[in-house]
């Protein structure tokens, strides 16, 4: 019935997913089998969305994927968004909208069981920051509930005629402690938030025709979530929207325009999947926001496309036998005086993403916009990994990987790319040589250690974040020519991590783990003696979440530098692009091979 591709990876189309069709897939629900259709379209990204869709009573996955024009909006959209559709179905045809809150064995737990399913990355990559829930009728009745029992990983949730959550179901939901906090598992309920404190964006369509009735609530409780206490506005004639006015608990990581509800009443809206409404439920409402895994449950922001939203540069070329892609970005103010030298910063994003992925979830655009300098994200082409992690897995299929270890038969020159790109960045724009930085999250953070350690006279300074110079992990760099052979040459760098990633570090360095030991070789580097702290417990300062180490040279520069940030997990966030710029990078630069720092 389905037809499947598979194809190797080719260095003229590094991209195309390796995976391509329909694939039928099973999870175990209380020892019980069910199964569900996972649709891959032609030229899906890596880490683009998943959209899962639950049908009305007495409809299959294989209805769905017939019948419901899903599979048409996957297949049409512009290929960064081409969209991962996962069909469920009811078990024996009907979906029991009546479950006590916390079944086992029921359907939410079906539910439940196929995003985590969905979240491997055996065919393909759905990003964390994009799953979304959509269901019509009963279907939609289970898609709020399901949102309810788990919000912090959905990035919002669409229903049609199926906004008639139990009253019961809302209220154990409302006041049920919520552990998974979107990379933090909180069991001994440290930051005491509900289920109902996470903020979930949801547009609630009712359907008078609808067999499962009308909204009875569900709607005020998402604008609860929300924080919402303002009246609507009217967005489209069946549509009132309610968005957050005030800040959210973390600004500036989180965008208020983001926590949002929408409510609309459109007769016979539910009947044939809600064909006619997909297109607008997709990219009017789900595609509109994402939960960027950082600040506990998750931070809610508006999705803004690179180019179309953020008018970046998009290049897509041929460097040393492989096509490769990367945007930069040009502030107005810049672009107002295109003679002026300015600064350059390269931001690397980690394994399974893209630049676009990470433009979005670091917003260092917002800190170039501030501040007048030139961004640039590059992206990597697809590796595999050698260890078994929460991120990772020998068994992933190839995803975006930085190839520093070489390890990628015929793979790209990484070296060769970044110093191709910084000539081509340098020829087309006004860049001041002494002031190129470098930074990167996890995978993208041992990129920019490579960088640091192979190039340093070309850098001012470098920020890896959430990254050490690994021992394990497959990928020791320090076994690297660039390595060993690297010149005696300072480079200030200051590292992060966060205090919820105790699978990759320890966030406290110590002399015997990999956190303290990357300290000790960056002293070492940078001339600081002894290579090894007197006490590792000197020095902290910290503020709020963030707890910082310092250790300055003889003129006081702060040479090199880690931090960790409280309840964080394997993330990135706004708030630290701004610090790595503001109180780092900002002050240091490099001036006839030597480092200069001026800390005003």
């Amino acid at each position: 019935m389905y037809q499947n591709w598979q194809y190797e990876i080719d260095p003229k189309a590094p991209l195309r997913p390796l995976y391509q069709g329909t694939y039928e897939e099973t999870v175990t629900v209380g020892g019980k089998q069910r199964r569900y259709l996972v649709y891959i379209p032609k030229n899906a990204r890596p880490s683009t969305a998943g959209v899962f869709i639950l049908p009305e009573n007495g409809k299959t996955a294989d209805d769905l994927w017939r019948d419901s024009w899903w599979r048409m909006i996957a297949d049409t959209e512009e290929t960064k968004e081409k969209l991962i559709v996962f069909f469920l179905e009811p078990e024996n045809g009907a979906w029991n909208t009546e479950e006590p809150y916390g079944k086992a064995d029921g359907d939410v737990a079906y539910v439940e069981q196929v995003y985590l399913a969905g979240a491997q990355r055996f065919k393909f990559c759905v990003h964390e920051a994009k799953f979304y829930l959509t269901g019509t009728r009963e279907g939609g009745v289970i898609a709020n509930m399901a949102a309810m029992f788990n919000p912090a990983v959905w990035a919002g949730v669409a229903t049609v005629g199926g906004s008639k959550v139990p009253e019961d179901y809302r209220k154990a939901a409302a006041d049920d402690y919520c552990t998974n906090l979107d990379g933090f598992i909180d069991e001994a309920h440290r930051l005491n938030l509900k289920k109902s404190d996470i903020p979930m964006p949801a547009w609630v369509i009712d359907d008078p025709e609808s067999p499962v009735g009308t909204d009875n609530g569900t709607a005020d409780y998402w604008k609860h979530t929300c924080g919402i206490t303002e009246d609507g506005v009217q967005t489209a004639p069946d549509t009132v929207t309610y968005v957050r006015t005030t800040e959210p608990p973390y600004d500036p990581n989180q965008e208020k325009e983001a926590f949002r509800v929408c409510m609309s009443t459109i007769s016979g809206g539910s009947a044939e999947y809600a064909n006619l409404l997909l297109r607008r439920i997709w990219k009017d409402f789900l595609y509109r926001q994402r939960r960027w895994m950082s600040g506990p449950g998750g931070d809610l922001r508006v999705t803004k496309d690179p180019v179309a939203d953020l008018g970046m540069e998009y290049h897509y070329e041929e460097i040393g036998g492989w096509m490769r892609e990367w945007y930069v970005y040009v502030p107005e103010q810049v672009k107002q005086n295109p003679g002026k030298p300015v600064p350059l910063v390269f931001a690397m994003h980690g394994y399974t993403c893209s630049a676009e992925i990470y433009c979005g979830n670091s917003e260092w655009y917002k800190v170039a916009d501030k501040h007048g300098f030139i961004l640039v994200h590059p992206t990597a082409t697809p590796g595999t990994m050698d260890a078994t992690t929460v991120a990772s897995s020998p068994d992933n299929v190839a995803l975006p990987a930085w190839n520093f270890m070489r390890k990628a038969p015929n793979g790209p020159d990484e070296l060769l790319f970044f110093r191709t790109l910084l000539e081509k960045v340098c020829a087309e724009h006004t860049i001041d040589r002494t002031r190129i930085y470098a930074t990167g999250h996890s995978h993208g953070s041992v990129m920019t250690q490579v960088l640091a350690m192979s190039m340093p006279e070309v850098f001012a300074a470098a920020a890896p974040c959430s990254g050490v110079i690994f021992k394990g992990f497959g990928m020791d760099i320090r076994e690297t020519p660039e390595f060993r052979n690297r010149k005696d040459c300072p480079l200030p760098v200051w590292m992060f991590g966060g205090e919820q990633e105790p699978w990759l570090l320890d966030h406290i360095p110590t002399n015997d783990n990999a956190t303290g030991d990357s300290i000790r070789i960056w002293r070492g580097n940078n001339h600081l003696t002894p290579e090894i702290p007197a006490s590792w417990e000197d020095g902290w300062t910290v503020n709020g979440r963030w707890h910082d180490l310092h250790y300055t040279n003889a003129d006081g520069a702060p040479m090199v530098n880690y931090t960790w940030v409280d309840y964080m997990p394997h993330a990135t966030m706004t708030e630290m692009s701004f610090r790595i710029w503001e109180e780092f990078f900002s002050k240091f630069f490099r001036a006839d091979g030597e480092i200069r720092y001026h800390p005003s």
